[in-house]
């Protein structure tokens, strides 16, 4: 009981579906067979419609001059006999290889026939040949079509409520296999069960070539898995390391490469297969031509006779090939293979590319779902009069297409999958020596430390890695002679500052003492004469007044030296790239002995500010060495260096140290004033008289979760 329920279900959902689709190819057919109407009616050729009708290779079109065919869209139905119907109604045909409904149409002089063919129809069993539904009617092959109503069915009808046909379950009937239908009737059909290579050996054939597509399929497959991970691991193509994308886009084209000829090479071997069974097919076409204008030499016309098949059933046999013979008006009147045609396999009438276009060519014809080439000529007398057409098709055997396919393959496919592996391997290895330099200057940039003697890349290449890595050696040696002034800087401002207290220290006592000794010599002249000194005393007052005097002016000579060389060179504005100066800069103290870490924000380059060029870098190195300082003993320091521009140029430097206490704050600008035992107090008084001659200034702020200073220039274009 159920499974009766689920087959109603079923045969009512095909039902729908079937009549769904057949009222739409009924629509459409009208539509055609009127326009067409409208041609004919107004005086247009047979010959000139044949582009119109061939627009819908779906639709059969058959035009009638009274009681003659005088034209056909399509010869693969196989419809000897039709009879006109009532017009402009549709009517359900049962051909000898289809199911099909037309519909008659008037067109002044002529009668239109247009055939809807719907499902095949034919008088054995066999793969090509069974009762499928004919495209576009999508129905499943387990039901098929009774002219009569049938109540175990559903009645198909056309728009206008006409029944046509009912759809039924597919009975179970005992159809004769073709094979025994047409034993030994035709040489070149017997293609169609090609039993020239044993089963075992085609199985075997087959196996080595799926063995070799396996192995390809999971070769490409992995290395596709491995491109997804990549990606995804990466986050993205641009995101992987240059070396990966090297491997990517050198794998990804020797891929492409690979399958592009692959796929060329299989298209070849099928295309120069089918080549060859065309030249093959035109030489018997050929052959057979002029044999059989030797044989009717005299004769002035055709008629279906029984000398005429003898004749054609022994060149057959000759030729290797089918033969069939039609007269002038496109009728088959003599065949070599009389079964094909007795049962429905082939129409009698003639392709209409042949009889209404190209009478010497070869055509791509089909019968049921299998294609076959066939070659036409036209059938000459001995005096070149055209007294009918010949036709020669050629059943390619599918499975000789794909033996030769696959021996083809076996040839290719090994040396193809050593060539993928090797390519991959150079692919790999190549992409690595190209981006290993560049690895190596990742890790000195990484370790690069000022004064480490191995802070160089050896690279003996010329290309543009070389190049790359010659600028990096370049840099490093600037990087370095900028660390030598810097330490130089330091040292002269060490050196002047201790000059500048020698020099206040020694000021002081020098002139009271240079004082006291004039006023010693003063005196000592103002004794009279005959006193108690005497003239030794006298003497050796005198050299030692004049040697401290002369001491003294060598002390003050060497004071006025020191207060000198304490002096602070004037501050020199000029167009400076401060941009490129703090880079420097952050870039010597990245690599500090501390492990702390700085961070920039900001261009690298081109930040043009008003400036002394030599004095702003002390300034930044003092800010950044006291932001270090401050972070000796942070559990996890960080400095952050940032550079903005806009009306004016702000350059900050924070670091989350503890901050600086409020005692310490007033004096943090106050020349001498050090909170470090082995500083000097003048870093940030010399930075401030630095941004100050620089038209800046500079101010902080501060909380116990770090501090920041900042640091304002005027832009070279204020």
């Amino acid at each position: 009981m159920v499974v009766l329920l689920c087959s109603c279900q079923s045969l009512d959902r095909e039902a729908s579906r079937l009549e769904r689709d057949l009222q739409e190819q009924l629509s459409l057919a009208e539509e055609q067979v009127q326009a067409l109407s409208e041609r004919l009616t107004m005086g247009t050729s047979i010959d000139s419609i044949q582009h119109f009708v061939q627009q819908n290779p779906q639709l059969v079109f058959y035009i009638f001059d009274r009681q003659r065919m005088v034209y056909w869209s399509h010869n693969w139905l196989s419809a000897p006999d039709v009879y006109l119907q009532r017009y402009q109604q549709w009517h359900y045909y049962r051909f000898q290889n289809a199911h099909a409904v037309g519909y008659w149409q008037p067109a002044g002089a002529y009668n239109i026939l247009v055939v809807v063919p719907i499902k095949y129809a034919y008088s054995f069993e066999d793969e090509p040949f069974r009762g499928w539904f004919i495209e576009p009617f999508a129905t499943s092959s387990a039901f098929d079509i009774s002219r009569l109503r049938d109540a175990n069915g559903k009645e198909i009808q056309s728009a206008d409520g006409t029944y046509l046909f009912s759809l039924i379950p597919q009975a179970e009937t005992d159809l004769p296999d073709l094979r025994r239908t047409i034993a030994n009737e035709s040489v070149s059909f017997q293609a169609l069960h090609d039993e020239s290579v044993s089963p075992a050996e085609a199985r075997a054939q087959r196996m080595k070539v799926q063995a070799f597509y396996i192995v390809s399929i999971l070769l490409m497959a992995c290395v596709l898995l491995w491109g997804f991970y990549g990606l995804i691991r990466h986050r993205g193509f641009r995101s992987m390391p240059l070396r990966k994308r090297f491997m990517y886009v050198i794998m990804t084209a020797v891929l492409s490469c690979f399958v592009y000829v692959f796929m060329i090479s299989i298209q070849y071997t099928r295309s120069n297969f089918e080549q060859r069974q065309v030249r093959t097919l035109q030489s018997r076409c050929r052959y057979i031509q002029s044999y059989l204008q030797s044989l009717y030499y005299w004769d002035m016309s055709l008629s279906r006779t029984t000398g005429l098949e003898v004749d054609l059933r022994d060149l057959s046999l000759s030729a290797g090939a089918d033969i069939h013979v039609y007269d002038m008006h496109g009728q088959l009147v003599g065949t070599s293979t009389a079964a094909l045609f007795d049962n429905g396999i082939l129409s009698q009438r003639l392709s209409p590319k042949a009889f209404f276009g190209e009478p010497t060519a070869v055509y791509t014809e089909h019968v049921a779902s299998m294609p076959y080439l066939c070659a036409y000529a036209p059938f000459y007398n001995g005096a070149f009069v055209q007294i009918g057409f010949i036709a020669v098709p050629l059943y390619v055997s599918e499975l000789e297409k794909a033996r030769e396919t696959d021996a083809f393959l076996m040839r290719l496919l090994p040396p193809y999958l050593l060539i993928i592996f090797l390519a991959l391997a150079a692919a790999y290895w190549a992409a690595r020596g190209m981006t290993a330099p560049l690895s190596v200057m990742v890790d000195k940039m990484r370790t690069f430390q000022i004064g480490n003697r191995h802070n160089h890349i050896p690279y003996e290449g010329n290309d543009e890695i070389g190049e790359v890595i010659r600028h990096y050696n370049a840099l490093v040696d600037q990087v370095e002679e900028g660390a030598k002034r810097l330490a130089k800087a330091e040292r002269e401002g060490a050196w002047r500052t201790m000059a500048r207290q020698i020099a206040h220290e020694i000021n002081n006592p020098l002139t009271p003492m240079k004082l006291t000794i004039q006023q010693l010599q003063r005196r000592h002249k103002a004794l009279p004469p005959g006193s108690v000194a005497d003239q030794s005393a006298n003497d050796y007052f005198n050299r030692a007044t004049t040697m401290l005097i002369e001491q003294i002016d060598t002390l003050a000579r060497i004071a006025q030296s020191f207060s000198t060389f304490a002096k602070q060179p004037e501050v020199v504005l000029g167009k400076v790239d401060v941009a490129a100066k703090l880079y420097q800069v952050i870039t010597l103290f990245r690599n500090n002995e501390q492990g702390i870490p700085v961070r920039y924000i900001g261009p690298e380059y081109g930040v043009e500010a008003m400036a002394d060029g030599e004095q702003i870098i002390q300034v930044f190195t003092n800010i950044l060495r006291n932001a270090i300082q401050a972070l000796e003993r942070h559990d996890a320091p960080d400095v952050i260096v940032m550079l903005k521009q806009s009306d004016s140029i702000e350059i900050s430097f924070s670091d989350n140290g503890p901050g600086i206490p409020e005692d310490v704050q007033p004096k943090v600008f106050v020349p001498n004033f050090t909170t470090k035992s082995t500083g000097t107090g003048l870093g940030l008084a010399l930075s401030k008289h630095i941004v100050e001659g620089c038209e800046g200034t500079i101010r902080f702020e501060t909380s116990s979760k770090g501090t920041t200073f900042y640091v304002t220039l005027r832009t070279a274009k204020g």
